[in-house]
Parts: C-alpha cells; sequence; structure tokens
C-alpha cells in the first residue's frame, strides 16, 4: 500500500460500532508511526495493545466523549508490518487488523557533483549541483574574500530527487570565496559541500635571466620581492577568511618555468625547471611559509604556438600559483611537480611586507567585482565530509577534469608601463571546463632578453 503523505484511511469495525480509526497507511522517514482511535458513542476508559513489527504497544486511554479522539505513537522498524490491535475496557471490545508501510531512502548518500563551469559560479553568480540521493531540504551560504556572507537561504519547498539538480544563485558582485551547501534527506542523512572558486590574477614585473643562465641576478631581486609581498598578503588574507568562514583551507604555491622553442628540447626543459626551482627557493628563503613545489615545461607549455626556433616573448615566462590542490595536469601544466619544501610555522615575529602599490588597485576591483577575474578553476576543500544518521563519512570533493589554458589574445597589456601577462593567457580553465580541485592565485610572470632561451 502506498499512500501520499498526509493521507489517511478511516475505518469502522461495523456499522454503528463505538470505534473507529484513522491511520496514514505509510510511517514518516524516520519510521514515526500513529493511529487514530475515534470515540463515536461516550465510552469509559479502556487498554489498547498493538502488536506488530516484533514489538508491542500499550496505551491506556481515558474515558472519551463522543467525537474525541486518542492518538497511539511509536516508532516502526521494518520496511513493511502487520498489526493487530485489540481493545479491552469491559463494557467495550474490539478487534483490528492493519498495514504501515515505511518509505524507502532514494539514491546512496555521496557527494555533490558540481555542474557548472567557473564562468557560471564567478561571472554569472550560480553554481549547479547533481545529487547522488534524494533531498527534502538544501541550505547555502555564499561567502566573499573578506569571509562575510553575501547569500544564504534554507530551500524547503523544492525537494530534488536521486540524480537531479538544483541550483544556488546570488546577486551580489563581490568576490566569491566560497560556496557551502548542505542537503539533509527525508531520512536525516546529509551532505556537506565546500566550493572555492576563489583566484586572483596578480600584476607583476619581469624577471630577466643571463641566458641559458637561472642565477636571480641581485638587480632583479626587487622584481621577485613584489611578487613575494602580495604572495604573502594572500596568505594573511586566507588565514583570516578561514577563520571568518570556518574552513581550513591550505595553500601551496607551485612555480612553472617555460621557454620559447630557441634551442634543443631537453635543454629547455632543465634550463624551464631550474629557473622555476631558483624562483621557489627564493620565496622559500623570504619565509613563505605554505608547502612549495615547482616543475618546467621547457617548450612543451607555449602559450603562442610556434614552429621550432622562433623567438616568442610570450613563450618566455613563469606561473607562480597559489592553490588549495595539486594543480590538474593538462594543457600548459606539468603532471608532475618537485617539492622544495613542506608547510612550516609563520616566522617568529613575522611583519606583513607593503602591498605593492601596482596591486592596490587592482585588488580592490576584484573584490568589488569591476576587476579581471582569475585563472583557476573552483577548489573543493580537502576534508570536507558527507554524514548524517546511519550513514558514516564519504568524500565530498569535485570531479577533478584536466584544466586547459585558452589561446592567447595578442601582445600582453602593460602594468606600470612594463610588460605583463594578459589576462586570458595567465588563466586555467574556463567556460565550457569542468570544476577541477584547484584554486590558484597566479603572481608573477618570467620573461628573458629576445633571443635568450
Amino acid at each position: 500500500m502506498f499512500l501520499l503523505p498526509g493521507a489517511l484511511l478511516s475505518l469502522a469495525l461495523s456499522l454503528g460500532d463505538p470505534f473507529s480509526f484513522e491511520y496514514p497507511g505509510q510511517t514518516e522517514a524516520s519510521g514515526a508511526a500513529y493511529l487514530v482511535i475515534v470515540a463515536n458513542d461516550d465510552l469509559p476508559a479502556f487498554d489498547v495493545v498493538i502488536t506488530g513489527d516484533d514489538q508491542t504497544i500499550r496505551k491506556s486511554v481515558p474515558a472519551l466523549k463522543s467525537g474525541a479522539k486518542f492518538k497511539v505513537t511509536w516508532k516502526q522498524k521494518g520496511g513493511q508490518a502487520k498489526y493487530a490491535l485489540a481493545i479491552d475496557g469491559g463494557e467495550v471490545q474490539a478487534d483490528f487488523g492493519f498495514e504501515m508501510v515505511k518509505p524507502a531512502a532514494q539514491g546512496k548518500v555521496g557527494k555533490l557533483r558540481v555542474k557548472s563551469s567557473r564562468e557560471d559560479i564567478v561571472k554569472r553568480r550560480n553554481a549547479t549541483y547533481e545529487t547522488s540521493f534524494a533531498l527534502a531540504n538544501y541550505e547555502y551560504k555564499v561567502y566573499d574574500s573578506d569571509g562575510d556572507i553575501i547569500a544564504q537561504a534554507l530551500v524547503s519547498d523544492n525537494p530534488v530527487p536521486a540524480g537531479g539538480t538544483f541550483t544556488v544563485k546570488w546577486d551580489s558582485t563581490a568576490e566569491v570565496f566560497m560556496v557551502y551547501v548542505r542537503g539533509e534527506d527525508e531520512h536525516g542523512r546529509f551532505t556537506e559541500f565546500k566550493l572555492v572558486p576563489w583566484s586572483v590574477e596578480i600584476p607583476h614585473t619581469e624577471i630577466n635571466f643571463d641566458s641559458a643562465k637561472w642565477d636571480v641576478k641581485t638587480d632583479e631581486t626587487a622584481k621577485l620581492d613584489e611578487a613575494v609581498a602580495v604572495a604573502f598578503h594572500e596568505l594573511e588574507g586566507l588565514e583570516k577568511v578561514n577563520e571568518a568562514v570556518q574552513a581550513n583551507i591550505t595553500p601551496r604555491l607551485y612555480i612553472v618555468g617555460y621557454t620559447d622553442t630557441v634551442g634543443p628540447g631537453p635543454k629547455n626543459d632543465e634550463l624551464s625547471r631550474n629557473r622555476a626551482k631558483e624562483i621557489a627557493k627564493y620565496f622559500y628563503d623570504k619565509g613563505f611559509w605554505a608547502e612549495i613545489h615547482y616543475a618546467g615545461m621547457g617548450e612543451r607549455g607555449l602559450r603562442v604556438e610556434t614552429a621550432d626556433s622562433v623567438d616568442e616573448v610570450r613563450n618566455r615566462r613563469a606561473l607562480y600559483l597559489i592553490g588549495v590542490d595539486t594543480p590538474a595536469a593538462g594543457g600548459q601544466i606539468p603532471s608532475k611537480w618537485q617539492k622544495l619544501a613542506g608547510p612550516r610555522p609563520k616566522p617568529v615575529g613575522f611583519v606583513l611586507p607593503a602591498l605593492p602599490e601596482s596591486y592596490v588597485k587592482a585588488r580592490e576591483e576584484r573584490r568589488r567585482g569591476t576587476g579581471g577575474e582569475g585563472p583557476a578553476e573552483p577548489s573543493t576543500e580537502p576534508g570536507t565530509t558527507t554524514g548524517g544518521t546511519d550513514t558514516g563519512g564519504a568524500s565530498t570533493g569535485a570531479d577533478t577534469p584536466e584544466p586547459q589554458l585558452p589561446p592567447d589574445d595578442g601582445a600582453p597589456p602593460s602594468v606600470d608601463g612594463k610588460p605583463g601577462a594578459s589576462g586570458k593567457g595567465c588563466s586555467v580553465g574556463g567556460e565550457g571546463h569542468g570544476v577541477a580541485t584547484l584554486g590558484l592565485v597566479v603572481l608573477a610572470a618570467l620573461r628573458r632578453p629576445r633571443r635568450r632561451r
């Protein structure tokens, strides 16, 4: 027997019987069941016993006036149960049989799957999720990069079936740091998901290396110091936002070196790797306390496709990435990294350096939603779990398709009168891509004099 929630069966034992009974035929999702005894005449006190589902429910009912009702409640354990009801009140007696069905949970509790691209989340201000199990309700909170809630709601009037989707939307143009979603089914099972689309592209000053060399020259360190200062500000800001949103998002620094096609491929691989390592060591020596990795792509990660032995300035560069997880390999992102250093405590007596003036305006525009967008696909917070009644825990990370850099659309724009990296050329992912497990911060780019690898 299947009844819509709230539907009642109303039965009398026989015409003129002193009792009639009302019951839904279906328990609540939790197993909560009930039966209502209706007095058709004035009745003396009596006892009622309900047996079934490997249990016995006994109740003493006081005297009832005609039309009065008495509700008997219990918790059904099985999926379907047959019950026998017996009433013994001396002057009044009755026997009654009935069945109750407990609805089965729909779908296995698991992670939510993000169906939106980064363009949807950051620019169109919406995120669509697919659920593996039926949701009776879901709630969401959207946080900006200051840790403030810019949108929140509890949606309880739009249930989502197993395999179905729902979309979270917000109006604020402020930079989104995290979208938190919690979905729950009618059985109390739930899943939580923390999506981090936060990413930043930072204006930079270029670094010049001597031909076939990778040591950072003294007169170039001021340029690196600007990038280090920006990285420190991002680490400090992330710590504050983590506290505000009650998350534990831990960043890592990834440095990738690239060359153009001038010179032998293996030599370019080594050159780009050594330059990336040298920059990584510079960050470490300055006290950067997050985990640091580096890699060289040589001429295998061209931003602008060229023939062999072509001197192309836009291909002689580096990316400095601050991410939550290892960047998904593909396109201009390597599949293997070398670890320079693990995380360590913030240096004792650390004093945050001044934020480079060229970055202040860009940062404010980004936070207000009037500046350029960052390079990365969103990330899920490591360690996010699902749980609930009788479900245990399960990972809720998003799927991680490989991000690809879009093609370059021309020469890099200038920053303070100096050539820079284009917003499009430094981006990872983009419209049409799935959501990868990475929130990135592009800090700087690398360039050598022309005709130098």
